[in-house]
Parts: structure tokens; sequence; C-alpha cells
């Protein structure tokens, strides 16, 4: 079930420079009316990420923290690498929200925010 606030091992594979690899789990971000279309906004997750980075949002996946790499936010083709055996759950709606309001700050759609 792809859906917004879902999480889904993923393999990222092959990769570049400092985008994550091989398999590990991505936050659905896209709104659930645009889902159907073959491709699906993800964001990979974490568990070494550097915490004090503010756009590494804190989030627990199956009973693990982990963040989610907002600077990475990417689209991924949903029927190669988004895979109903590959899912792993749901993030809470307060997670879910937290990488909403981060999300809004580093594309710069909230002006008067700024992340210095």
């Amino acid at each position: 079930m792809i859906r917004r606030g879902a999480v889904f091992n993923i393999n990222f594979t092959p990769r570049r420079g400092h985008e994550q690899q091989g398999l590990r789990p991505a936050i659905v971000v896209q709104a659930d009316l645009y889902c159907p279309l073959s491709t699906i906004l993800v964001i990979p997750t974490s568990k070494s990420a550097h915490q004090e980075i503010d756009f590494h949002v804190p989030v627990t996946i199956k009973g693990a923290r982990s963040y989610a790499l907002i600077e990475q936010l990417t689209a991924v083709d949903k029927t190669r690498r988004v895979l109903d055996a590959n899912y792993l759950g749901m993030i809470s709606t307060q997670e879910l929200e937290r990488i909403d309001d981060m999300l809004m700050i580093f594309l710069g759609l909230y002006p008067e925010i700024s992340m210095s």
C-alpha cells in the first residue's frame, strides 16, 4: 500500500557522490492523490546521520531510531523500487508533520524562515 508516510526498504544502488546507497528504509512523502503515478517521491533514512543537522528529522522505524535525510529527497520508479514485499509500516503523524515542516523550510517555501 503506497501512501504518504509509508516506509519501504528501497534499493538505492547505484549511487553517486554523497547519495545513499544499498537497501534502506525510505519514507513516501508524495501526496496520496499522486501515488498512482509511475514515480514516487521518497526521503531515504539513515541510522548514522548527523543528529545535530536541523534537516535530519528523527523518526522511528520498526522500533529503531533513524533520521529522514531531507536533503536527499528523490523520485524513484515505483514498479522497480517500491515493492509490496518491502513495506515496513508507517511513521507517526507527528513525525510526518515534522518532515513536512522541514521540507517547506528546506525547499524555501517559507521565505520568512531561514536555516541559519
